[in-house]
């Protein structure tokens, strides 16, 4: 028996917290049935939003259900009904085969019905006669009305889920419910050997609200949770034993077996199979997001009958917390309250999200339009049929490094960008509170001191979202001119500004020199935050100088992938972004990427198919054209897919900000994906140009966009034969400045002459120029003017990076890349005021000198095309 088998033999039965229609026709609920016991599923308002807005499985439906109009919530009725009836379908060998105990699908009232009981008694009876089948359970939420709900209910032969419990106090009433519900049943002489009913206690969010309430080395950190959930499991051993329920046991009656929810660790210090592991016994029942299933599968520890384990242990840690003032009668209320609001937004969510659906779908709109020539479709589709019968997308859900190297070596370590956005939507409340009580102390600004995927997504919400009264102004630092760094510290009021500190390794030089620099200058730790993996200097550093909050972020995750973690969250948190919007456009693009839809139809999937296939047939230049709300977008992904791709001499080429020209303009080694629709396009199309366009609607889309192209990298990566996680080369450059920095030298080698560098330009080509300037207007506008001025003249795709920023971007792309680069560095030789670095041997002058020699140095060594340049030398040339 795999682990799951096991652990349904211990007792636990195991359902999973998902559906939708693509598991159900496509085999894969049965698929899980047969191999890990899997006795049955549940579901939520944002489980379908996820389910209907991420595929087309619902398409065709809407379709027919829309001829005539329909108000959006009876669409959703119809599709959502249609699946728990199909699911308990499929689920009724189960129901039939333990007699009745398991293969139950639950389905959820609206969260508007929570605190009134009779409307939800009236909305039960109707769904539980309409859906029309015995293995199904309506979700009631647990409140003092929802509680009331129960009993008449069970009386009125209803199988209920009782949801969003936090403590034990709420579990004894519910409990009490559904034994009075029995009892009225039995005394009525109706029958009672077919009702069901759960209890779904929560797990992880009790820990997430006790840990941030405890000391950071606290030993209860991590506990409350599984203690909690140990009483309460105690307490229904008692409520199902004794005289009383012996009565009804006699007449047929079932336990109401305690339900084990939100069983996926947010913090990552934990076990990820931490809430399965420890929470084994007989007649209950763990729902597990598939993630969860598939990490138990794969490391779970089987404990049979852990929950019997240590119980007054449990008790003792709930005393013990209670000694510490922390009211967990007062938690579970609160946390009651956020999952009901929660609800209600997921439920206006999902809404909208039909609306628009219907809207799209009716109109005939496509998620995405590709105009290939017939080489090109026919190498796509093949290569669509290869990932197809390699289950290239299931290895990847499962973080399969054999999908891309025989090494796990930094791949099975960087998959968690797969998930990440569902852990952190339970994470939200936390870091709203966070913003909202910096916002309260006067904090008006926040500064970014990262580099790479650290800083470009803060850029992304930055300059897409508009300020508001919620919001501080968000500034990102990336670098280590001394004019910049002295600019940012002359726009800030000081004593109102929050400095987060991020770095995934704690050791970026040049966020650690930006921290050194405005900790000396403000020396106030509480105006200090810190992210960064668990257990890096950063982290013990933050600590021991008393920031006023580390935030530890999942260290299964690369720095470009992690836009939809606490990097681009907690910044965007501050500056007011609706990470509940963000968040579900992600788990929305998730569920339409994930491996139970057709290749073909996979967004994500079929986006780096594309690239991958252009790419290995010389059509390797991907031209990024995006609205002008979400222009900062183009970086990001530029950095994800120059580092993800260039490497052992192959790779993908990012140009954005390229603005767009006529056909005769371009070499044909250019493929040109664009959100939304743009002028030129069609006319590129025409003239041959390989053409993607991607639908888009809104700000918001960006948390589906961010998944989507981290998963189309991840794909392109398999296509090309690379790892598309690892960065080989970008420590050359590191290396090289860190040798220069120690040898205290800074002499420049002087100018190059670039008249020849630019004679040396071939067809597939691409000139990259790296400017280390102080990124003004001006020299930006100078640097767009000059990098259209070669690509008109010499029919080359260009790419303008700021260093030492790119470094951390491009760079690995221009060193492990194919050797098609022309590199022009261009220098400054006037840096302005002298900004040192406290308690270093050199200033911020010196840093960028040696940054900007050592990659010339390292582009040297790799044997690429390179000059060295000042601005005006530039200017003069191409005048």
């Amino acid at each position: 028996m795999n682990r799951l088998q096991q652990l349904h033999q211990a007792g636990t039965a195991i359902w999973l917290d998902f559906l939708r229609r693509g598991l159900i026709e496509g085999g894969e609920l049965a698929r899980m049935i047969d191999q890990w016991d899997l006795t049955g599923v549940t579901s939520n308002p944002s489980i379908f939003k996820k389910a209907i807005g991420g595929s087309t499985d619902y398409d065709q439906a809407i379709v027919e259900i829309s001829r005539e109009e329909r108000d959006p919530v009876d669409v959703f009725y119809e599709l959502a009904l249609e699946d728990i009836q199909g699911a308990a379908g499929i689920f009724a060998g189960v129901y039939e085969k333990t007699n009745r105990q398991d293969g139950y699908v639950s389905f959820e009232l609206e969260s508007s019905l929570a605190h009134d009981a009779e409307v939800s008694i009236s909305k039960a009876k109707e769904l539980f006669a309409r859906i029309d089948r015995p293995n199904v359970m309506i979700k009631v939420p647990g409140t003092p009305e929802g509680v009331n709900a129960v009993e008449e209910l069970t009386a009125a032969g209803v199988n209920v889920n009782i949801t969003l419990l936090f403590s034990v106090e709420s579990y004894e009433k519910v409990a009490e419910a559904y034994i009075k519900g029995l009892e009225l049943r039995k005394a009525a002489r109706l029958p009672i050997d077919g009702i069901a009913s759960v209890a779904s206690f929560f797990i992880s969010r009790v820990d997430t609200a006790v840990d941030s309430l405890l000391p950071e080395k606290s030993p209860l950190r991590g506990k409350v949770a599984i203690a909690n959930a140990k009483v309460a499991y105690q307490r229904f051993l008692e409520l199902f034993s004794g005289p009383r329920w012996e009565k009804l046991a006699a007449a047929g009656a079932r336990v109401q077996r305690p339900l084990w929810a939100s069983t996926g660790t947010k913090n990552p210090e934990y076990p990820d199979t931490l809430y399965v592991d420890e929470l084994i016994g007989p007649n209950t029942v763990n729902t597990m997001p598939q993630q969860t299933m598939e990490a138990f599968l794969d490391h779970g520890n089987i404990k049979a009958g852990s929950l019997l384990e240590g119980a007054e242990e449990a008790k003792a840690t709930l005393a013990a917390v209670g000694d510490l003032g922390i009211d967990l009668r007062e938690i579970g209320v609160r946390l009651e309250k956020e999952g009901i609001d929660a609800f209600e937004k997921d439920f206006s969510s999902l809404v909208q999200t039909l609306e628009q659906k219907i809207e799209r779908v009716c109109a005939g709109r496509v998620r995405w339009e590709a105009k290939l020539d017939a080489e090109l479709t026919q190498l796509v589709d093949t290569m669509v049929v290869e990932l197809t019968d390699n289950d290239a997308i299931g290895r990847l859900w499962r973080k399969d490094h054999t999908l891309w190297k025989p090494d796990a070596t930094e791949i099975s370590d960087r998959l968690g960008w797969l998930t990440v956005a569902d852990t952190m939507l339970e994470r939200i409340p936390e870091l709203e509170e966070f913003a909202k009580q910096a916002w309260a102390e006067g904090m008006t600004h926040a500064v970014v001191l990262g580099m790479g995927g650290s800083s470009l997504v803060s850029e992304v919400f930055r300059n897409s979202f508009s300020s508001n009264d919620r919001g501080m102004e968000l500034v990102v630092l990336d670098s280590t001119h001394p004019r910049t760094v002295a600019g940012v510290r002359d726009s800030l009021p000081l004593d109102k500004t929050l400095f987060l500190v991020a770095s995934k390794s704690g050791t970026t030089v040049e966020s650690t020199s930006h921290l050194a620099y405005f900790f000396d200058l403000v020396n106030n730790p509480s105006q200090f935050v810190a992210i960064t993996d668990p257990g890096t200097l950063l982290a013990r550093l933050a600590n021991l100088m008393g920031f006023r909050k580390v935030f530890l972020n999942p260290p299964d995750i690369g720095g470009r992938y992690s836009a939809l973690s606490l990097f681009g969250l907690v910044p965007a948190a501050l500056a007011g972004v609706d990470l509940l919007a963000i968040l579900d456009d992600a788990e929305e693009m998730a569920c339409a990427s994930h491996h139970c839809v057709p290749v073909e139809q996979n967004p994500g999937a079929w986006l780096g198919i594309t690239q991958g296939v252009a790419a290995t047939q010389g059509v390797d230049k991907v031209t990024i054209v995006l609205p002008e709300e979400i222009r900062s977008l183009g970086d990001w992904i530029e950095q994800l897919m120059a580092e993800s791709t260039g490497k052992e001499g192959k790779g993908i080429v990012p140009v954005v900000g390229e603005d767009l020209a006529p056909p005769d303009h371009y070499g044909m080694d250019r493929l040109f994906i664009s959100l939304g629709d743009a002028a030129g396009l069609d006319d590129l199309a025409k003239a041959g140009h390989p053409v993607v366009k991607i639908d888009y609607s809104r700000p918001t889309d960006l948390g589906g966009e961010f998944f989507r192209w981290e998963f189309a990298m991840a794909v392109a990566g398999y296509v090309l034969g690379i790892n598309p996680f690892d960065q080989p080369n970008v420590a050359q450059a590191k290396d090289a400045t860190e040798a220069i920095l120690d040898s205290g030298s800074f002499d420049d080698p002087g100018e190059d002459d670039l008249v020849p560098l630019l004679e040396s330009i071939q067809p597939g080509d691409y000139v990259a120029i790296l400017a280390y300037l102080d990124r003004t207007d001006e020299t930006e506008q100078t640097l767009q003017a000059t990098r259209l001025s070669i690509r008109d003249s010499y029919r080359v795709a260009t790419t303008v990076g700021f260093g030492p920023r790119y470094l951390h971007s491009t760079g690995q792309l221009h060193k492990g890349g194919p050797n098609t680069g022309v590199f022009i560095q261009v220098i400054d030789t006037a840096l302005g005021e002298e900004v040192p670095i406290p308690d270093a041997p050199y200033s911020f002058g010196d840093l960028m000198k040696a940054q900007a020699l050592g990659d010339y140095r390292s582009l040297k060594d790799e044997g690429r095309r390179v000059a060295r340049v000042t601005l005006d030398q530039l200017r003069e040339v191409m005048s």
